[in-house]
């Protein structure tokens, strides 16, 4: 009995000391004067005001790049274009747009020509309880945090030595505190349509909504943020029609 209340202890103390670290609220992004204009979704028009961009290094697959991520910081809405973000096969989609509550929509042309786009909404990011606790657990438990921190793009990361229970391994990992949603991003693991992004952002089963990797650094995968800011990007989403996802 009184193990098992050291080792509950010793969990509680570990999961506050984290969530202490990133007590401090991230400062609010302010609109730009051009999204009041611009940002017109019934009219077929979205406004990305700012992009995140990622050098990567897929050590496994031998290939190297970059990646760039248009968001909005109000809505929390991200955009990715086929050119600069994202990996396809089968549909031809020229971008897709991501919302934090698990809605995407792909914009592209069919095998005709037609310009369609194809909805889906995915459920993992709006978890039960129950696995809000267990996300919690894991990060006090395989997160660890070393003594490194740093300022960037008005971001401040941390350092994590990310640990894993199945393997030995321990991988570097950055994170940053955002007050914008990071799951459009990690979801895009998640979708039925066959696009990816060149490396995995696979870690929403581990991470808060707001907390974005920064860094990331392991045997087979390398992915840094190196530009954060504004980078004005409108998508026109009027004359694509609708379609279903299997069609």
């Amino acid at each position: 009995m009184k193990v098992n209340l050291l080792y509950f202890l010793l969990f509680i103390v570990s999961l506050f000391g984290q969530n202490l670290l990133f007590a401090q609220a991230a400062k609010k992004i302010p609109a730009d004067k051009q999204r009041s204009v611009q940002w017109k979704p019934e009219k077929g028009q979205y406004y990305f005001s700012h992009s995140l961009v990622y050098d990567y290094e897929n050590k496994a697959k031998k290939s190297k790049g970059t990646i760039r991520i248009y968001l909005d910081p109000i809505s929390g809405a991200m955009c990715f274009l086929k050119d600069s973000s994202f990996r396809q096969k089968g549909n031809s989609f020229d971008f897709i747009i991501g919302f934090p509550n698990g809605k995407y929509t792909y914009y592209g042309v069919d095998g005709a020509g037609k310009k369609i786009r194809i909805s889906e909404t995915i459920s993992e990011v709006k978890p039960d309880a129950e696995t809000q606790l267990q996300r919690k657990e894991d990060f006090a438990t395989y997160c660890l945090p070393t003594a490194n921190k740093r300022s960037a793009f008005g971001l401040e990361s941390m350092e994590y030595n990310l640990g894993y229970a199945t393997a030995d391994t321990k991988d570097k990992i950055w994170l940053a505190k955002t007050p914008f949603s990071a799951y459009p991003v990690y979801g895009l693991e998640f979708v039925e349509s066959a696009v990816s992004l060149p490396v995995s952002f696979d870690y929403m089963h581990l991470l808060d909504a707001d907390r974005l990797i920064t860094e990331f650094d392991s045997k087979d995968t390398f992915f840094k943020l190196v530009h954060f800011g504004r980078h004005p990007y409108t998508a026109v989403t009027k004359g694509y029609q609708e379609s279903k996802l299997n069609d």
